[in-house]
């Protein structure tokens, strides 16, 4: 199992979708934690907690970090087996589980 906190592992203040945006991006999340997260073929769960950043998670951050593996080649329904998303706001989960099923 690989746990991503991302206030900890990514930053405190994510923001955007692409680099181009901003240092914090949804792109370089997806890219620099998700992705290799999920090609670890040990994991058998990857855990992301969203809690303790500064201003919440804009949606597009959201959709390119989490719907973008959809895009980036992973099959769907593992990557809805194997993630599992930690928040104290339940909307963030829902609003997720909607960008992979729309991915």
């Amino acid at each position: 199992m690989t746990k991503i906190i991302i206030s900890q592992d990514f930053s405190s203040k994510p923001f955007g979708r692409y680099p181009s945006d901003g240092k914090w991006s949804g792109e370089r999340f997806r890219d620099e934690l998700l992705i290799p997260a999920f090609e670890d073929i040990q994991n058998k769960e990857v855990v992301v907690n969203l809690d303790n950043v500064v201003r919440g998670f804009g949606s597009s951050f959201l959709e390119e970090a989490f719907g973008g593996l959809i895009r980036a080649g992973f099959d769907k329904e593992e990557v809805k087996q194997k993630l599992k998303i930690e928040s104290t706001d339940q909307d963030y989960v829902i609003e997720i589980n909607q960008y992979i099923d729309e991915a």
